[in-house]
Order: C-alpha cells, then structure tokens, then sequence
C-alpha cells in the first residue's frame, strides 16, 4: 500500500507540475501578444495642421484619441464615414498635442487637444466618437472621460465604438441607459458596471445621445445610423453605398448572432497564446490612402496573432485621405514593404476588410479567418479566400507540441531525480 500510494503521489504530482508549466506558457505568450509593435519614434516636426473654421451647416465631429493607445479601426472606420459627407467636419482631440499610439505601430498626430476644445480655440462638437483605449478606468484617460462627460453635458452625441463602451462605462454617462460592446467584453462590463443595461446580438443600441456599436466594424453601421439621425437617410445612403460594408442598408436589422468562444477558435486561440517567432511583415502607407484601407491590413493581422503587421512610411508622416496625420516607421532606403495599404490583390479589386482577409488568408488557416471575421464581426461571404502554404500553418502547431513535451518533462523531473539518485549512491558504493 505505501508503495502504492507513492506511485499515485508521484503521478498527481508530475501531472499538476504539467500542468501549471503549461499554464505559465500560455499566460507568458498572452502577455506577450499584441504587443510587439512599438509607437515610432521619428520625430514629428514641421506637421501642417489643418485649420478647422466650422461652416455653416456643417456637423461638428470630435474624435478622441487616447493616452493609453486606441484600436486603429475603431478611430480611423468612423472617421472615413463621417468624413465622407461635406455636412462634417471631423477632427482628432487628445489629452496632449503629442502623437497618440495606435495598433499596428502607429501613432495619429491629433488636430486639436482637449484644452483647446475647452478654451474655444477648437469648435466644439456635435459628436464625440470614442474607440476602444487600452486602459479606460486607469489615470491615463482621466482627461478624456471628463472632456466625454463635459461635451455629452453640453449637449453633444456621444458614438462609442466597440469596446469604447468600456471608457464611457468608466466616465459615468452610461448609467440608467442601454448599451452595447464588443461581445467578449459585456460578460466582464455586467459585473463592473450593473448600472447599465448591456445588450448582446445587436450590431449598435441608441438609447437618447449615445450609440454604442458592437465589435470593431460594427462601427461602420452605426456611424452610418449616426448620419443618417443627424444629415438625412439620403446622405447616409450615399455614404453607405460608397464605402460598401456587407448587407447594410439602412433597413437591414440591426440583430446578429449572440458570439462567444468555441472549438472552432482552437487555432486563433493557439496563436495567440503562443507568440514567438511570428514572422513580421511591412506595410507601407502612403499620402492620400483611404483610413479604413489603412487600418483593416493592421486589424485582420493583429486579431489573427500568426503575424505582425509594421506600419511604414517614406517620410515617417502620412496624410490619409480626409487628413489624419499618421506617423510611422522610417521605410528603409532601397528596400520595400511587403505590402501597400489600399493596394492589395489584383489591380481595380475590393479594398478595405475584403483584401485584407484575402490577403490574410494566404498565410494562415481558414478557422482563423472565420474567428477573425467573428472577434471583428466582418461578414467574408463576399471575399475569395486562398490557399496558405503549408509551413506559414506549421509554427503555431510546432511551438505547441513543444509546450506540451517542455510541460511534460517538467512534470516528470522530480520522478526522474528520484530514480537517478539511488543509482549515483549506489555507483560510489
């Protein structure tokens, strides 16, 4: 019996050691992942801010960037939309007058800061579009949920985009109304913010001022609501039309399906908890491209975790088509990106989301493809997926059969020392 329950001891033992070395792995690659591109660090000098005089007529729309990094789409999607319709003005609004950082390595020169707003040497908005920060509740947006809260008190709508709800959560101007979020993120906003009455299965919920959309894309539509409550279902049906998201009309329903992990994420899951060695791709930017052309490459890549997408640029400094200062890293002399915001697949093709989950899918599987299209709810019935070659789909499946066999032989080192101290005793004897 004693030996007995020494062999059990010594196999719950090797199973838990496993076990929790297995789990330090994955909580070291989940640390690690989406955070391997860093803000530039080129010096923004000699930046030519556009000078914002509202006209009469026109909407004014404020942007905010946060302190703490903000999600590419979530502020460059709205600001396509809304400043494709000459019944907007838009301009980006931070804390300070410094380059804020965005996904993909990027950092957005903004327009105007929230002191400017305040003083009146900015026009004030009619519409603040708030996107997702890294750090909503933490002292670094201080200043932004009370630049939300001031416009919103005087008066101003208020757009939060996808998980932006978390930063107006976190300002206060939610309680007592109905909201929406990214669906991974209410199960968590239900038990921080009871307050509020948060809604699942609904690409945007206006409740008074406030629209909030669900995950990342679901920005467009709600935008495009936005637009047609302030300018006119015409203006948003022209807009719409142009900027050609999947399905919308302005009659389409606003329900779709309630998301949640599940078997089908293994492989997106798997990537994201095993980071290392992902190979990294250039992309370059240049002057005029369209913001959402911009930043969907960088947003399918950094949600598919298989790869990391650099933002470059010829001068450090790129002026989108409706006048975001974007800053980059310096596109080397003599070499070339591996790929051209807005020029993707075959010449005169779909740009946006739709090339970039093309091109997406030439380097990982197609379960990735479809988790991304669900974390960014992106509907890809239209897109034409390719085929990946075989070792681009090897190093995530490689690097976990090496957790494993790393978690397995740590389990199993106390079983082995164990073994191997009798026989040194008994080799000196």
């Amino acid at each position: 019996m004693p030996k007995i329950a020494r062999r059990i001891g010594s196999i719950a033992l090797a199973i838990a050691l496993a076990a929790v070395t297995f789990v330090v792995i994955v909580v070291a690659g989940l640390s690690q992942s989406g955070g391997e591109t860093n803000p530039p660090t080129v010096p923004v000098t000699n930046v030519q801010k556009p000078s914002h005089v509202p006209i009469d007529g026109r909407f004014v729309v404020a942007v905010v960037l946060g302190q703490s990094g903000s999600d590419t789409a979530d502020v460059f999607a709205p600001y396509e939309v809304l400043a494709s319709s000459s019944t907007f003005l838009v301009y980006t609004v931070a804390a300070s007058a410094g380059p804020a950082s965005v996904d993909g390595g990027m950092s957005v020169v903004p327009a105007h800061t929230f002191a400017e707003v305040a003083s009146g040497t900015a026009p004030a908005p009619d519409l603040v579009v708030v996107p997702a920060v890294n750090s909503p509740a933490g002292p670094e947006e201080a200043d932004a949920r009370e630049f939300i809260v001031a416009q919103y008190n005087a008066g101003a709508r208020i757009l939060g985009i996808c998980a932006g709800s978390r930063l107006l959560a976190a300002s206060g101007i939610l309680d007592g109304l109905r909201a929406t979020s990214h669906w991974s993120r209410i199960a968590g906003l239900e038990r921080s913010n009871p307050e509020v009455s948060w809604v699942r299965g609904q690409r945007y919920v206006q409740d008074g001022l406030v629209t909030t959309t669900g995950g990342v894309t679901s920005s467009i539509p709600g935008a495009l609501k936005v637009m047609a409550d302030m300018a006119g279902e015409s203006e948003a049906t022209r807009v719409g039309d142009a900027i050609s998201y999947p399905r919308w009309s302005l009659d389409a329903p606003t329900a779709m399906p309630v998301r949640s992990f599940g078997f089908e994420d293994t492989a997106f899951l798997a990537n994201t908890a095993f980071p290392w060695g992902r190979p990294n791709i250039g992309v370059e930017l240049r002057d005029g491209v369209d913001e959402i052309d911009a930043a969907a490459i960088f947003e399918v890549y950094g949600y598919a975790q298989g790869t990391t997408a650099s933002a470059l640029s010829r001068k450090g400094l790129v002026t989108t088509r409706h006048g975001l200062v974007v800053q980059t890293s310096l596109l080397s002399e003599g070499t070339a990106a591996s790929l051209v915001a807005g020029e993707l697949g075959k010449a005169g093709t779909e740009q946006g989301f739709d090339a970039a989950f093309e091109q997406l899918s030439t380097s990982t599987s197609a379960s990735v493809v479809q988790s991304v299209s669900k974390m960014i709810e992106y509907p890809i019935d239209r897109v034409t997926l390719q085929s990946a070659q075989i070792m681009s789909l090897a190093r995530t499946p490689l690097l976990l059969m090496l957790g494993i066999l790393l978690a397995v032989t740590v389990g199993l080192l106390p079983t082995l020392i164990c073994r191997a101290l009798p026989r040194r005793k008994a080799a000196r004897a």
